[in-house]
């Protein structure tokens, strides 16, 4: 009986080095054979991350400034740029990659005005030419996954630069008269857990982006 229970042992044991070999090996094969999307998708990340943190600094700045409404806005859009930063790590954990640890924002937080400014700068920036050149990068090895997520947060993107860009068109000569307008009519944000897709309500039917259920938005609670 004894022999049996260390065959068992033994046997068992071999299952687990050959198990652990095989998922070794697989990482080694994802690392190579997705190199530059790991590169790409890890640069995602981490940009996606210290957005989302500046987001939330700049908000916590303009609710200080008595900016209710566009406190609020900022803190919608960090909460899709936490999401996409989130599904680049998805990316990274199926790959087998490290997850490098993310820096923390250390400013600079300026007037609500000029970072409102900042912000709609780094939108257009991440439309026109990040979120390009990822798909660009990663593109040739063809991990639909990570396409998909890219595609994503450039849509969500395009979702916040729309709407940073009504203020800011007003906001060199009448910035106080908008922001004021803001505050009055602001109502709620919405994000899509699934995609960080931004809107003042719910879709009636599914998500414009990622075509997510409409119950995978969640409202977003005003800064207080």
């Amino acid at each position: 009986m004894a022999l049996r229970c260390g065959r068992r042992r033994f046997v068992g044991c071999s299952l687990a080095l050959v198990v652990a070999g095989s998922t070794r090996s697989q990482r080694a094969s994802a690392a190579s054979d997705y190199a530059a999307t790991i590169a790409a998708v890890t640069e995602g990340r981490a940009a996606e991350a210290r957005v989302s943190q500046q987001y939330f600094a700049f908000g916590r700045k303009a609710l200080g400034d008595g900016y209710r409404g566009i406190a609020y806005l900022f803190a919608a859009f960090a909460s899709s740029e936490h999401i996409h930063a989130a599904n680049f790590g998805k990316v990274l954990v199926r790959l087998g990659a490290a997850l490098p640890p993310l820096s923390p924002f250390a400013g600079p937080v300026g007037t609500t005005r000029e970072n409102l400014i900042a912000a709609a700068r780094g939108e257009a920036e991440s439309i026109e030419d990040m979120y390009p050149r990822m798909l660009e990068r990663i593109r040739p090895e063809g991990h639909r996954e990570a396409m998909r997520f890219v595609h994503f947060a450039w849509e969500s993107e395009r979702q916040h630069q729309d709407k940073i860009a009504r203020i800011r068109r007003y906001s060199p000569t009448m910035f106080e008269l908008v922001a004021r307008h803001i505050d009055a009519k602001t109502s709620a944000y919405f994000v899509c857990e699934a995609c960080g897709s931004t809107l003042n309500a719910v879709p009636a039917r599914a998500c414009p982006v990622c075509e997510a259920a409409a119950g995978g938005y969640r409202r977003i609670e005003p800064p207080s």
